[in-house]
């Protein structure tokens, strides 16, 4: 049931993520409107499907069908919400911004991307200055298997913070929300630290799975060369952190590694993307660490070369 201090939630970007906890939450009782595109009419007329696989075997061990307060695909028809999921790509945060105006309310609609990468907060929060943002750090692997139907294979958790910690109160609010419909989620007192974090595992895996000529997380974690590569990334995500004064501990490094063995044949979102010709978060996942670990004045050799490989693939398939 609804025990927090949003009662309109309004979801941009139904994709794997946005579905998954918009369906949770929406599963709980929440006011759920989507804002969709191509698969309005599947969500209108079927609403969604959350399914939670074993990934090695691909049991189904639950599906759950839930109804969102409505559907729309213009973003007029839902209106301000109290708190707007933001789920879709970073490559389309540009496009967001006159769509959001109608669901964002100035001085009290709160912002939460669920976006990977970093400067996403960033971003919503010059275009909506007098407003709340929050981000979310979904450690979790779901894909969309057709509109309207998510498969989930670890359903993780979920790690909210506010932009600069500036708003912790909306934070915990979102946070309730969430652990209400489920999602195991805790505050992050530090969204900066949490980025890092989250990074340790998206810099390898979804970079390594285009890099290394479109594989899944087991073929990087069966080929010795690859899966030290990933560990010299993730301990140049860890030394960016550290400089910029957050602490990522050896062992954070070592289970990522564990949790990556439990997934299977996982494919990566950047991964999917980048086979189905969609555009990848280039820049997100990879340029904008570089750029800040850089500024930071510590070299990234490996994360720059692997930035480039990532681009290069981009182009020569384009």
């Amino acid at each position: 049931m609804n025990t927090g201090s949003f009662k309109t939630w309004a979801l941009v970007g139904p994709g794997a993520v946005g579905l998954n906890y918009g369906g949770l939450l929406a599963a709980n009782g929440e006011a759920v409107h989507v804002l969709a595109r191509s698969d309005a009419a599947t969500l209108k007329a079927q609403g969604l499907t959350l399914t939670r696989v074993e990934p090695r075997s691909g049991r189904v061990l639950q599906e759950t069908a839930v109804r969102p307060a409505s559907v729309a695909e213009d973003a007029a028809r839902i209106g301000p919400a109290d708190c707007v999921l933001i789920a879709a790509k970073t490559t389309v945060n540009d496009a967001l911004v006159e769509p959001l105006r109608t669901l964002v309310r100035p001085g009290h609609t709160t912002i939460l991307t669920l976006q990977n990468g970093m400067g996403n907060a960033e971003f919503y929060a010059r275009h909506f200055p007098d407003n709340p943002v929050l981000a979310g750090l979904c450690f979790v692997c779901v894909n969309r298997v057709a509109p309207g139907v998510v498969e989930n294979y670890h359903p993780g958790r979920v790690e909210i913070g506010s932009l600069g910690d500036r708003w912790p109160e909306q934070a915990q609010s979102a946070v309730a929300a969430f652990q209400s419909a489920g999602v195991k989620t805790v505050h992050a007192a530090s969204l900066d630290a949490a980025l890092w974090r989250k990074l340790c595992w998206n810099v390898p895996f979804n970079g390594l799975a285009i890099a290394a000529g479109a594989i899944t997380c087991d073929q990087i974690l069966a080929d010795p060369a690859l899966k030290a590569r990933a560990s010299v990334l993730m301990q140049e995500v860890q030394a960016a952190a550290a400089k910029a004064g957050h602490c990522i501990e050896d062992s954070f490094l070592e289970g990522q590694f564990a949790v990556t063995a439990k997934m299977g044949a996982y494919q990566p979102s950047s991964l999917i993307d980048y086979v189905e010709q969609r555009p990848v978060e280039v820049e997100a996942i990879w340029g904008e660490p570089l750029r800040r670990g850089e500024a930071l004045g510590l070299p990234m050799p490996e994360l720059a070369m692997l930035y480039r490989e990532i681009k290069e693939a981009v182009e020569r398939r384009s």
